[in-house]
Protein backbone atom coordinates (compact mmCIF):
# COMPACT_ATOMS: atom_id res chain seq x y z
CA UNK A 1 0.00 0.00 0.00
CA UNK A 2 1.40 3.07 -0.81
CA UNK A 3 2.81 5.60 2.41
CA UNK A 4 -0.15 8.61 1.38
CA UNK A 5 -3.17 5.85 1.29
CA UNK A 6 -1.50 3.75 4.91
CA UNK A 7 -1.36 7.33 6.30
CA UNK A 8 -4.78 8.41 5.23
CA UNK A 9 -6.23 4.94 6.46
CA UNK A 10 -4.35 5.52 9.67
CA UNK A 11 -5.89 8.79 10.25
CA UNK A 12 -9.61 7.66 9.34
CA UNK A 13 -9.04 5.01 12.47
CA UNK A 14 -7.29 7.15 15.13
CA UNK A 15 -7.89 10.56 15.11
CA UNK A 16 -5.67 11.50 18.13
CA UNK A 17 -4.00 14.50 17.82
CA UNK A 18 -0.54 15.57 19.82
CA UNK A 19 0.45 18.72 21.26
CA UNK A 20 3.85 20.53 21.82
CA UNK A 21 7.18 19.40 21.79
CA UNK A 22 6.45 16.21 23.79
CA UNK A 23 3.91 15.09 20.86
CA UNK A 24 6.88 14.52 18.28
CA UNK A 25 9.06 12.98 21.65
CA UNK A 26 5.51 10.30 22.05
CA UNK A 27 5.23 9.31 19.07
CA UNK A 28 8.80 8.15 18.17
CA UNK A 29 8.58 6.81 21.98
CA UNK A 30 5.18 4.75 20.88
CA UNK A 31 6.81 3.76 17.57
CA UNK A 32 4.22 5.67 15.80
CA UNK A 33 4.92 5.49 11.84
CA UNK A 34 1.97 7.99 10.94
CA UNK A 35 0.51 10.71 13.67
CA UNK A 36 -0.60 13.73 14.04
CA UNK A 37 1.00 16.46 16.22
CA UNK A 38 0.38 20.26 16.33
CA UNK A 39 -2.78 19.21 13.53
CA UNK A 40 -0.50 18.88 11.06
CA UNK A 41 1.16 15.20 9.98
CA UNK A 42 4.42 14.15 11.55
CA UNK A 43 5.76 10.50 9.32
CA UNK A 44 9.09 9.85 11.57
CA UNK A 45 9.49 6.92 9.42
CA UNK A 46 10.13 8.70 6.50
CA UNK A 47 13.87 10.07 5.82
CA UNK A 48 15.27 12.40 3.42
CA UNK A 49 18.55 11.18 1.26
CA UNK A 50 19.65 14.50 0.10
CA UNK A 51 21.43 12.01 -2.58
CA UNK A 52 18.17 10.56 -4.12
CA UNK A 53 14.39 11.37 -5.22
CA UNK A 54 13.30 11.22 -1.54
CA UNK A 55 12.74 15.30 -1.23
CA UNK A 56 10.48 14.69 -3.50
CA UNK A 57 8.90 11.58 -2.10
CA UNK A 58 8.60 13.78 1.25
CA UNK A 59 7.05 16.71 -0.51
CA UNK A 60 4.13 14.48 -2.04
CA UNK A 61 3.61 12.92 1.49
CA UNK A 62 2.92 15.72 3.40
CA UNK A 63 1.08 17.97 0.23
CA UNK A 64 -1.49 14.66 0.29
CA UNK A 65 -1.78 14.57 3.83
CA UNK A 66 -2.09 18.18 4.43
CA UNK A 67 -4.97 17.78 1.65
CA UNK A 68 -7.05 15.21 3.61
CA UNK A 69 -7.56 17.51 6.64
CA UNK A 70 -7.82 21.18 5.08
CA UNK A 71 -10.40 23.53 6.29
CA UNK A 72 -10.74 25.65 3.01
CA UNK A 73 -8.54 28.07 5.03
CA UNK A 74 -5.32 27.33 3.72
CA UNK A 75 -3.30 29.74 1.74
CA UNK A 76 -1.43 26.93 -0.78
CA UNK A 77 -2.73 25.44 -3.36
CA UNK A 78 -3.26 21.59 -3.69
CA UNK A 79 -1.81 19.73 -6.74
CA UNK A 80 -4.26 18.11 -9.13
CA UNK A 81 -3.67 15.99 -12.24
CA UNK A 82 -3.00 12.21 -11.89
CA UNK A 83 0.47 12.74 -13.37
CA UNK A 84 2.03 15.68 -12.21
CA UNK A 85 5.49 17.11 -13.22
CA UNK A 86 7.86 17.67 -10.22
CA UNK A 87 10.89 20.27 -10.18
CA UNK A 88 13.36 20.38 -7.40
CA UNK A 89 15.60 23.31 -7.02
CA UNK A 90 18.41 23.59 -4.31
CA UNK A 91 17.86 27.07 -2.63
CA UNK A 92 21.45 29.18 -1.51
CA UNK A 93 21.34 30.86 2.12
CA UNK A 94 20.59 28.33 4.39
CA UNK A 95 23.81 27.88 6.59
CA UNK A 96 22.35 24.95 9.20
CA UNK A 97 19.29 23.56 7.10
CA UNK A 98 19.67 22.13 3.27
CA UNK A 99 16.46 24.11 1.33
CA UNK A 100 14.74 22.75 -1.65
CA UNK A 101 11.92 24.57 -3.52
CA UNK A 102 9.50 22.02 -5.01
CA UNK A 103 7.39 22.74 -7.82
CA UNK A 104 4.27 20.13 -9.03
CA UNK A 105 2.83 20.98 -11.52
CA UNK A 106 -0.48 19.45 -12.70
CA UNK A 107 -0.33 17.69 -16.16
CA UNK A 108 -2.84 20.68 -17.85
CA UNK A 109 0.08 22.86 -16.21
CA UNK A 110 -2.51 25.27 -15.59
CA UNK A 111 -1.33 25.10 -11.96
CA UNK A 112 1.82 24.80 -10.03
CA UNK A 113 1.97 23.80 -5.78
CA UNK A 114 5.58 25.36 -4.62
CA UNK A 115 6.63 24.08 -0.99
CA UNK A 116 9.89 24.45 0.81
CA UNK A 117 11.66 20.89 2.19
CA UNK A 118 14.07 21.99 4.77
CA UNK A 119 16.09 19.02 5.99
CA UNK A 120 17.40 19.82 9.28
CA UNK A 121 21.26 20.69 9.78
CA UNK A 122 23.34 20.95 12.61
CA UNK A 123 22.12 17.64 14.62
CA UNK A 124 22.05 18.39 18.47
CA UNK A 125 22.52 22.08 18.20
CA UNK A 126 18.90 22.54 17.99
CA UNK A 127 15.79 20.77 19.42
CA UNK A 128 13.55 20.10 16.64
CA UNK A 129 10.80 19.03 18.90
CA UNK A 130 10.40 22.68 20.60
CA UNK A 131 11.40 24.04 17.08
CA UNK A 132 8.78 22.61 15.26
CA UNK A 133 6.16 22.78 17.54
CA UNK A 134 6.92 26.52 17.88
CA UNK A 135 6.69 26.96 14.23
CA UNK A 136 3.50 25.77 13.79
CA UNK A 137 1.90 27.65 16.72
CA UNK A 138 3.52 30.76 15.60
CA UNK A 139 1.87 29.65 11.78
CA UNK A 140 -1.47 29.49 13.77
CA UNK A 141 -1.39 33.14 15.06
CA UNK A 142 -4.01 34.36 12.11
CA UNK A 143 -5.36 37.67 13.29
CA UNK A 144 -5.26 41.26 12.84
CA UNK A 145 -1.25 41.43 14.27
CA UNK A 146 -0.48 38.18 12.94
CA UNK A 147 2.96 37.94 13.55
CA UNK A 148 4.18 35.96 10.54
CA UNK A 149 3.53 36.17 6.75
CA UNK A 150 -0.21 35.39 6.27
CA UNK A 151 1.24 33.06 2.91
CA UNK A 152 3.47 31.18 5.93
CA UNK A 153 1.99 27.77 6.69
CA UNK A 154 3.26 24.84 8.40
CA UNK A 155 2.38 21.70 6.38
CA UNK A 156 3.58 18.79 8.03
CA UNK A 157 7.17 17.04 9.51
CA UNK A 158 9.20 13.89 8.29
CA UNK A 159 11.83 11.89 9.90
CA UNK A 160 14.78 14.60 9.41
CA UNK A 161 13.18 17.74 8.49
CA UNK A 162 9.73 19.15 7.47
CA UNK A 163 7.61 20.86 4.77
CA UNK A 164 6.55 24.80 4.58
CA UNK A 165 4.45 26.71 1.95
CA UNK A 166 6.87 28.59 -0.39
CA UNK A 167 5.52 32.30 -0.51
CA UNK A 168 5.48 33.22 -3.75
CA UNK A 169 7.13 35.92 -5.66
CA UNK A 170 9.91 36.50 -2.58
CA UNK A 171 13.02 36.90 -3.20
CA UNK A 172 15.55 36.82 0.21
CA UNK A 173 16.95 40.24 0.93
CA UNK A 174 21.02 40.69 0.91
CA UNK A 175 23.53 43.07 2.83
CA UNK A 176 23.10 46.12 0.29
CA UNK A 177 19.30 46.06 1.17
CA UNK A 178 19.58 46.44 4.44
CA UNK A 179 22.18 49.52 3.67
CA UNK A 180 20.42 51.28 1.02
CA UNK A 181 16.43 50.81 2.17
CA UNK A 182 15.86 52.00 5.70
CA UNK A 183 12.29 51.71 5.12
CA UNK A 184 13.12 47.99 5.08
CA UNK A 185 14.98 48.16 8.28
CA UNK A 186 12.16 49.74 9.84
CA UNK A 187 9.44 47.36 9.05
CA UNK A 188 11.56 44.23 10.20
CA UNK A 189 12.07 46.40 13.44
CA UNK A 190 8.24 46.89 13.40
CA UNK A 191 7.71 42.89 12.54
CA UNK A 192 10.20 41.93 15.50
CA UNK A 193 7.26 44.23 17.43
CA UNK A 194 4.59 42.42 16.75
CA UNK A 195 6.13 38.77 17.24
CA UNK A 196 7.45 39.58 20.80
CA UNK A 197 4.18 41.34 22.11
CA UNK A 198 1.67 39.31 19.73
CA UNK A 199 2.59 35.80 20.18
CA UNK A 200 0.95 34.36 23.03
CA UNK A 201 3.76 32.01 24.44
CA UNK A 202 2.50 28.02 25.10
CA UNK A 203 2.85 26.55 28.03
CA UNK A 204 5.67 24.36 27.40
CA UNK A 205 7.97 26.65 27.03
CA UNK A 206 7.49 28.06 30.89
CA UNK A 207 7.53 24.64 32.28
CA UNK A 208 10.07 22.53 34.09
CA UNK A 209 11.22 19.43 33.69
CA UNK A 210 9.26 18.40 36.86
CA UNK A 211 5.94 20.47 35.35
CA UNK A 212 6.49 23.48 37.65
CA UNK A 213 5.33 27.00 35.84
CA UNK A 214 8.38 29.50 35.54
CA UNK A 215 8.53 33.26 34.64
CA UNK A 216 10.16 34.03 31.68
CA UNK A 217 13.44 33.40 30.93
CA UNK A 218 15.84 34.23 28.70
CA UNK A 219 17.47 31.29 26.93
CA UNK A 220 20.66 32.77 25.91
CA UNK A 221 22.59 31.59 29.05
CA UNK A 222 21.40 27.68 28.85
CA UNK A 223 21.91 27.78 25.16
CA UNK A 224 25.86 29.48 25.69
CA UNK A 225 26.33 26.41 28.80
CA UNK A 226 25.06 23.77 26.64
CA UNK A 227 27.27 24.65 23.59
CA UNK A 228 30.50 25.73 25.79
CA UNK A 229 29.99 21.85 27.42
CA UNK A 230 29.44 20.36 24.11
CA UNK A 231 32.58 22.26 22.52
CA UNK A 232 35.02 20.98 25.44
CA UNK A 233 34.30 17.36 25.10
CA UNK A 234 34.36 18.30 21.52
CA UNK A 235 37.73 20.32 21.51
CA UNK A 236 39.28 17.50 23.74
CA UNK A 237 38.08 14.85 21.03
CA UNK A 238 40.10 16.60 18.01
CA UNK A 239 42.88 18.06 19.66
CA UNK A 240 43.69 14.71 21.48
CA UNK A 241 47.46 14.69 21.23
CA UNK A 242 47.83 16.66 18.30
CA UNK A 243 49.62 20.00 18.44
CA UNK A 244 49.07 21.73 15.66
CA UNK A 245 45.01 21.62 16.43
CA UNK A 246 45.75 22.97 20.07
CA UNK A 247 47.46 26.04 18.33
CA UNK A 248 44.39 26.21 15.94
CA UNK A 249 41.72 26.69 18.64
CA UNK A 250 43.92 28.94 20.71
CA UNK A 251 43.76 31.52 17.55
CA UNK A 252 40.27 30.84 17.08
CA UNK A 253 38.69 31.49 20.66
CA UNK A 254 41.60 34.07 21.82
CA UNK A 255 42.48 35.59 18.39
CA UNK A 256 45.94 37.07 17.89
CA UNK A 257 46.17 37.86 21.75
CA UNK A 258 49.24 36.39 23.52
CA UNK A 259 49.03 33.69 25.28
CA UNK A 260 48.18 33.59 28.92
CA UNK A 261 50.96 33.31 31.08
CA UNK A 262 50.08 30.14 31.93
CA UNK A 263 50.75 28.79 28.74
CA UNK A 264 54.31 29.64 28.51
CA UNK A 265 55.27 26.69 30.34
CA UNK A 266 52.79 24.10 29.01
CA UNK A 267 53.48 25.32 25.32
CA UNK A 268 57.19 24.21 25.19
CA UNK A 269 56.41 21.09 27.59
CA UNK A 270 53.48 20.28 25.07
CA UNK A 271 56.33 20.33 21.79
CA UNK A 272 57.86 18.18 23.96
CA UNK A 273 55.64 15.44 23.43
CA UNK A 274 54.19 16.00 27.29
CA UNK A 275 50.89 14.62 27.36
CA UNK A 276 49.46 16.53 31.10
CA UNK A 277 50.56 20.40 29.32
CA UNK A 278 48.55 18.89 26.47
CA UNK A 279 45.65 18.52 28.23
CA UNK A 280 46.06 21.62 30.30
CA UNK A 281 46.22 23.50 27.42
CA UNK A 282 42.95 22.22 25.77
CA UNK A 283 41.33 22.12 28.33
CA UNK A 284 42.00 26.24 29.17
CA UNK A 285 41.20 26.92 25.53
CA UNK A 286 38.00 25.02 25.89
CA UNK A 287 36.48 26.70 29.14
CA UNK A 288 37.61 29.93 28.10
CA UNK A 289 34.13 30.30 26.46
CA UNK A 290 32.66 29.81 29.30
CA UNK A 291 34.38 32.48 31.17
CA UNK A 292 33.31 34.76 28.76
CA UNK A 293 29.46 33.85 29.09
CA UNK A 294 29.88 33.77 32.73
CA UNK A 295 30.93 37.30 32.39
CA UNK A 296 28.63 38.59 30.14
CA UNK A 297 25.88 37.27 31.83
CA UNK A 298 27.16 38.83 35.36
CA UNK A 299 27.48 42.40 33.05
CA UNK A 300 23.81 42.28 31.79
CA UNK A 301 22.22 41.41 34.95
CA UNK A 302 24.16 44.52 37.00
CA UNK A 303 23.66 46.78 34.40
CA UNK A 304 20.31 45.62 32.79
CA UNK A 305 18.52 43.94 35.34
CA UNK A 306 15.23 45.22 34.01
CA UNK A 307 15.65 44.44 30.37
CA UNK A 308 12.58 43.17 28.78
CA UNK A 309 11.66 39.44 27.55
CA UNK A 310 9.43 38.02 25.37
CA UNK A 311 9.62 35.55 22.78
CA UNK A 312 12.19 36.54 20.01
CA UNK A 313 13.49 35.48 16.43
CA UNK A 314 16.81 35.16 17.97
CA UNK A 315 18.43 34.81 14.05
CA UNK A 316 17.10 37.91 11.86
CA UNK A 317 19.49 38.53 9.32
CA UNK A 318 19.25 39.52 5.62
CA UNK A 319 18.71 35.63 4.47
CA UNK A 320 15.85 35.17 6.95
CA UNK A 321 14.05 38.27 5.11
CA UNK A 322 12.08 37.86 2.58
CA UNK A 323 11.03 40.96 -0.04
CA UNK A 324 8.43 40.83 -3.03
CA UNK A 325 10.19 40.82 -5.81
CA UNK A 326 7.75 43.23 -7.52
CA UNK A 327 9.01 46.35 -5.63
CA UNK A 328 12.52 45.79 -7.22
CA UNK A 329 11.07 47.24 -10.61
CA UNK A 330 9.36 50.25 -8.68
CA UNK A 331 10.28 53.49 -7.03
CA UNK A 332 7.43 53.02 -4.67
CA UNK A 333 9.12 50.77 -2.13
CA UNK A 334 5.80 49.84 0.38
CA UNK A 335 7.54 47.53 2.65
CA UNK A 336 4.84 46.51 4.92
CA UNK A 337 4.03 43.03 6.49
CA UNK A 338 2.47 41.68 3.12
CA UNK A 339 5.61 42.64 1.02
CA UNK A 340 8.27 41.78 3.60
CA UNK A 341 8.14 38.62 6.01
CA UNK A 342 10.21 37.15 8.31
CA UNK A 343 11.43 33.36 8.23
CA UNK A 344 13.38 30.55 9.89
CA UNK A 345 12.78 30.87 13.62
CA UNK A 346 14.53 27.14 14.31
CA UNK A 347 16.69 29.64 16.53
CA UNK A 348 13.03 30.94 18.21
CA UNK A 349 12.76 30.73 22.26
CA UNK A 350 11.82 33.31 25.16
CA UNK A 351 14.48 36.02 25.15
CA UNK A 352 16.18 39.67 25.61
CA UNK A 353 13.84 41.27 23.50
CA UNK A 354 16.82 44.00 22.45
CA UNK A 355 19.04 40.91 21.66
CA UNK A 356 16.72 40.39 18.59
CA UNK A 357 17.65 44.27 17.55
CA UNK A 358 21.26 44.24 18.27
CA UNK A 359 21.50 40.63 16.72
CA UNK A 360 19.54 42.34 13.43
CA UNK A 361 22.24 45.62 13.77
CA UNK A 362 25.30 42.85 13.66
CA UNK A 363 23.70 41.37 10.71
CA UNK A 364 24.27 44.60 8.66
CA UNK A 365 28.00 43.20 8.80
CA UNK A 366 27.09 40.54 6.63
CA UNK A 367 29.51 37.37 6.89
CA UNK A 368 27.14 34.64 6.13
CA UNK A 369 28.96 34.03 2.52
CA UNK A 370 32.24 33.84 3.91
CA UNK A 371 32.50 33.77 7.49
CA UNK A 372 34.44 37.74 7.32
CA UNK A 373 31.55 40.20 8.39
CA UNK A 374 32.60 43.61 7.51
CA UNK A 375 32.21 45.50 10.62
CA UNK A 376 32.61 49.17 8.63
CA UNK A 377 28.84 48.35 8.07
CA UNK A 378 27.53 48.73 11.63
CA UNK A 379 24.36 51.23 11.14
CA UNK A 380 25.29 54.15 12.84
CA UNK A 381 23.88 55.13 17.01
CA UNK A 382 21.72 57.70 15.22
CA UNK A 383 19.60 54.85 13.43
CA UNK A 384 20.56 52.34 16.03
CA UNK A 385 18.17 55.30 18.16
CA UNK A 386 15.57 55.81 15.29
CA UNK A 387 15.04 51.58 15.30
CA UNK A 388 14.69 51.62 18.71
CA UNK A 389 11.96 54.77 18.74
CA UNK A 390 10.39 52.89 15.57
CA UNK A 391 9.80 49.50 17.91
CA UNK A 392 8.67 51.34 21.11
CA UNK A 393 5.81 52.93 18.78
CA UNK A 394 4.65 49.32 17.04
CA UNK A 395 4.91 48.18 20.44
CA UNK A 396 2.72 50.24 22.08
CA UNK A 397 0.63 49.90 19.15
CA UNK A 398 -0.01 46.51 19.61
CA UNK A 399 -0.07 46.24 23.35
CA UNK A 400 -2.74 49.31 22.49
CA UNK A 401 -0.77 51.22 25.08
CA UNK A 402 -1.54 55.06 26.34
CA UNK A 403 0.40 57.69 24.28
CA UNK A 404 2.86 58.65 26.79
CA UNK A 405 4.75 62.50 26.82
CA UNK A 406 7.92 62.78 24.97
CA UNK A 407 10.35 63.04 27.28
CA UNK A 408 9.03 59.58 28.85
CA UNK A 409 9.91 58.34 25.76
CA UNK A 410 12.94 59.90 25.19
CA UNK A 411 14.30 58.12 28.28
CA UNK A 412 12.78 54.73 27.46
CA UNK A 413 14.47 55.61 24.09
CA UNK A 414 17.98 55.69 25.56
CA UNK A 415 17.55 52.75 28.12
CA UNK A 416 16.83 50.67 25.08
CA UNK A 417 19.54 51.54 23.12
CA UNK A 418 21.81 51.46 26.05
CA UNK A 419 20.54 47.19 26.02
CA UNK A 420 21.04 47.19 22.32
CA UNK A 421 24.37 48.42 22.34
CA UNK A 422 25.42 45.73 25.41
CA UNK A 423 23.60 42.76 23.64
CA UNK A 424 25.30 43.44 20.45
CA UNK A 425 28.25 41.38 22.74
CA UNK A 426 26.34 39.09 23.52
CA UNK A 427 25.56 38.35 19.53
CA UNK A 428 28.62 38.28 18.70
CA UNK A 429 29.70 35.79 21.88
CA UNK A 430 26.51 33.52 20.78
CA UNK A 431 27.45 33.41 17.11
CA UNK A 432 31.41 33.17 17.80
CA UNK A 433 30.70 30.25 19.97
CA UNK A 434 28.04 28.98 17.48
CA UNK A 435 30.44 29.14 14.47
CA UNK A 436 33.88 27.52 16.86
CA UNK A 437 31.53 24.74 17.84
CA UNK A 438 30.34 24.15 14.14
CA UNK A 439 33.81 24.18 13.16
CA UNK A 440 35.06 21.39 15.32
CA UNK A 441 32.39 19.44 14.32
CA UNK A 442 33.47 19.30 10.57
CA UNK A 443 37.24 18.72 12.29
CA UNK A 444 36.42 15.21 13.68
CA UNK A 445 34.39 14.65 10.95
CA UNK A 446 37.09 15.23 8.76
CA UNK A 447 35.55 17.35 6.09
CA UNK A 448 39.35 19.07 6.00
CA UNK A 449 42.62 17.84 6.16
CA UNK A 450 44.90 19.86 9.08
CA UNK A 451 47.41 21.41 7.45
CA UNK A 452 44.71 23.34 5.42
CA UNK A 453 42.32 24.65 8.58
CA UNK A 454 44.82 27.31 9.78
CA UNK A 455 45.04 28.70 6.09
CA UNK A 456 41.16 28.85 6.22
CA UNK A 457 40.78 30.01 9.50
CA UNK A 458 42.87 33.21 8.87
CA UNK A 459 41.46 33.64 5.59
CA UNK A 460 44.63 33.14 3.63
CA UNK A 461 42.85 30.73 1.23
CA UNK A 462 38.94 30.20 0.34
CA UNK A 463 38.11 33.36 1.21
CA UNK A 464 34.45 32.92 -1.16
CA UNK A 465 33.17 29.59 0.40
CA UNK A 466 31.47 29.77 3.69
CA UNK A 467 33.48 28.60 6.93
CA UNK A 468 32.36 27.82 10.31
CA UNK A 469 35.47 27.98 12.15
CA UNK A 470 36.54 31.43 10.15
CA UNK A 471 33.12 33.24 11.11
CA UNK A 472 33.21 32.31 14.60
CA UNK A 473 37.02 33.93 15.08
CA UNK A 474 35.86 37.00 13.59
CA UNK A 475 32.44 37.48 15.66
CA UNK A 476 35.04 36.73 18.74
CA UNK A 477 36.97 39.32 17.16
CA UNK A 478 34.69 41.23 17.50
CA UNK A 479 33.33 40.57 20.84
CA UNK A 480 37.03 40.95 22.51
CA UNK A 481 37.17 44.38 20.91
CA UNK A 482 33.78 45.19 21.61
CA UNK A 483 34.59 44.49 25.49
CA UNK A 484 38.30 45.70 25.99
CA UNK A 485 36.21 49.13 24.29
CA UNK A 486 33.46 49.06 27.18
CA UNK A 487 35.73 48.40 29.72
CA UNK A 488 38.47 51.24 28.68
CA UNK A 489 35.09 53.02 28.65
CA UNK A 490 33.66 52.34 32.27
CA UNK A 491 37.56 53.09 33.69
CA UNK A 492 37.69 56.83 32.08
CA UNK A 493 34.16 57.18 33.75
CA UNK A 494 35.72 56.21 37.46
Amino acid sequence: MPLVRRFLTHMSKKSSNFLGPGGFAKARSEGASFVMVENRPYIPSLIVDLKDDSVINAAKVILSCAEEIADGTETWKKPVGKTPTVKVTKLCGGLTNALFQVDINNESQQSVTSVLVRIFGAEGMIDRDKETANFARLCNTKNGSSVVHAQLEYLGRFGNGRVETLIPNMRAATISDLQKKEDLVLEVTRQMARLHCGFDVPNYMLDDEEGERNEFQPVLWDVLASWNDELITKISQACSSDLRLVNIFFSAIFGDTNPPLQFESSIGAAEGDDEPALTEMMSHIAQQLTRETRWMKDYISEHHPNAPVAFCHNDINAANILLNDELDSGDDNNYNRDSVAMIDYEYGAINYTMYDIANFICEHCGGNDNGIPNYGLVPSVDLQQKLVREYIQERDRVLNAAVTNSKDVNEEVLTLLSQVQTFQMASNLYWGTWGILQGTTELLEGQYEIKIVKSRLHGEIDTNSWDNLRYGRNRLDRYRKQKQSLLEKRARSK
